[in-house]
């Protein structure tokens, strides 16, 4: 009897944590400080509750009444033909000059781009979590959107240390909730959130309240499928405070999913002295020999905060004499396994293809991992300077996956970007990496841009049943499966 193909899905990356998750002072760093006490979470809520559609029902009727009352003048006027004619005129004019204006003032360079995404950021916060209010209602939108039985992983998300305020319901709150919708919904595989601030503030505390007892607890009983990081929030992904949870996941194959792109959600405080410079990498100084750490001298969170982001530091948690010079003991997580989320994002996926100058932008290819492993790449580079500031990220994190064994990307958030297909049908059709690139989307963040069911079947249809396959269900088992779970 033929054996029946396994045709589950997995969608490895999505959200359905609500407003009430995010910190009051969201949009701090994007406008002046006094103003981030204004245009906070509340106002977004207070605005979208009776000023939408959507959130009122009364503001809906009052929108309507003023169209009825728009046509009932215009279908009087049409009486008075040439009232009826001076009314459409005027109104055309005045739209046509409010346009000229605006194109020529270029209303978008007075607000950065930052502030425009995190506009849309909130727009879309505001249209899913006030719209369905609860992690289950969101989980249920987003679950409809696929076949039966397609298997979601579902990232928590703790922003309580990113120095925005604190939002409404606590991330532990947040983490209870999920467990019960984890009970109602068997195809949902969340992911608890792993941060050092939390580790290291409960560190002292016995039982549960340890928090890095408590996660090692939850993912043993099987409440969470794997663990979720977010450096941008300000901390490195090598910091001293993760280890003991890393060689827990290490031994127990439990998959860990970090964040590997430009954003807006990222650490809103002050920069602190150490991060002007990198912990571990180094570099020669011209002209001598006395290795130096390379300087980050960047200002504005938007920018020093892809310090913490940067893929280079995942060479610095899997390379063994890296990360033991820097711990002080020896320690040995190479075979840790993780994903790098993005996959470094759609604009260092520009940036290698439009450079055509630098070696280790020219990387990516069919050849051999043996022949490959001959030339230089981002990591054998000599000058780790070099390939900090000028490599693109979609390079390294192709070399990081051919170097250690348990390293994996997405293609979340940046499948709303079309042009990119041809490269990541490219990248698929590599066998040294082919079996490392997981399905996922970003839901619902990335809706801003496009709506899931377009993100899933414009990829699919384009890279074909075969290879979507490959990425959404057979290596989607590989990267999920651990001692405590197989799929």
């Amino acid at each position: 009897m033929k054996e029946e193909k396994d045709t589950t899905i997995f969608n490895c990356h999505a959200h359905i944590f609500t407003i009430d998750h995010v910190p009051n002072e969201f949009g701090r760093t994007f406008v002046p400080r006094f103003l981030s006490k204004i245009l906070t979470i509340k106002l977004v809520k207070w605005y979208y509750n009776n000023f939408t559609s959507r959130g009122n029902y009364k503001y809906k009727k009052f929108r309507h009444s003023l169209k009825k009352i728009k046509y009932g003048i215009l279908q009087f006027c049409k009486w008075t033909f040439i009232l009826y004619w001076l009314i459409l005129g005027v109104s055309f004019i005045l739209k046509w000059v409010f346009k000229i204006i605006t194109s020529f003032l270029k209303v978008d360079y007075f607000f950065s781009k930052e502030l425009r995404d995190i506009t849309k950021r909130f727009l879309t916060l505001g249209r899913y979590s006030l719209n369905y209010k609860s992690q289950a209602r969101i989980y249920d939108l987003l679950e409809k959107t696929y076949e039966r039985n397609t298997k979601i992983v579902v990232l928590s998300m703790d922003m309580d240390y990113m120095e925005a305020g604190k939002p409404e319901i606590k991330y532990l709150d947040q983490l209870e909730e999920l467990k019960i919708v984890k009970k109602n919904n068997i195809d949902l595989l969340p992911f608890i959130f792993l941060d050092p601030r939390r580790v290291k503030e409960t560190k002292s505390l016995e039982g549960k309240k340890n928090y890095a007892t408590f996660l090692k607890s939850e993912l043993q009983k099987g409440n969470f499928n794997g663990i979720k990081l977010y450096p941008a929030l300000g901390y490195y992904p090598f910091d001293k405070e993760l280890v003991n949870s890393y060689l827990f996941a290490q031994e127990n194959n439990i998959p860990i999913m970090t964040h590997c792109i430009e954003g807006t959600v990222f650490y809103r405080g002050k920069k602190k002295p150490e991060w002007n410079y990198h912990p571990i990498l180094t570099y020669n100084k011209k002209g001598t020999d006395n290795p130096e750490p390379i300087p980050l001298p960047q200002s504005g969170n938007y920018q020093w905060t892809t310090n913490f982001t940067h893929p280079m530091n995942y060479h610095c948690l899997l390379d063994k004499e890296l990360l033991s010079n820097y711990l002080g003991y020896e320690c040995d997580l190479s075979k840790l396994k993780i994903c790098l989320a993005h996959f470094g994002g759609s604009k260092e996926w520009k940036k290698y293809e439009t450079d055509g100058w630098n070696n280790y932008n020219k990387n990516i290819s069919h050849a051999s991992e043996v022949d490959y492993l001959k030339i230089k790449n981002t990591l054998n580079h000599k000058s780790k300077r070099t390939i900090w500031w000028n490599a693109s990220w979609l390079s390294i994190i192709y070399d990081l996956m051919i170097k250690y064994e348990n390293v994996y990307a997405d293609v979340s958030f940046i499948l709303f970007n079309e042009k990119l297909f041809p490269m990541l049908k490219f990248i698929l059709n590599d066998p040294k990496v082919s079996d490392k690139i997981l399905y996922g989307t970003d839901y619902y963040v990335v809706t801003q841009k496009k709506t899931e069911k377009s993100l899933h079947q414009n990829l699919r249809s384009y890279i074909g049943e075969e290879l979507f396959f490959k990425i959404a269900n057979k290596n989607p088992k590989q990267f999920l499966t651990t001692n405590f779970k197989d799929y």
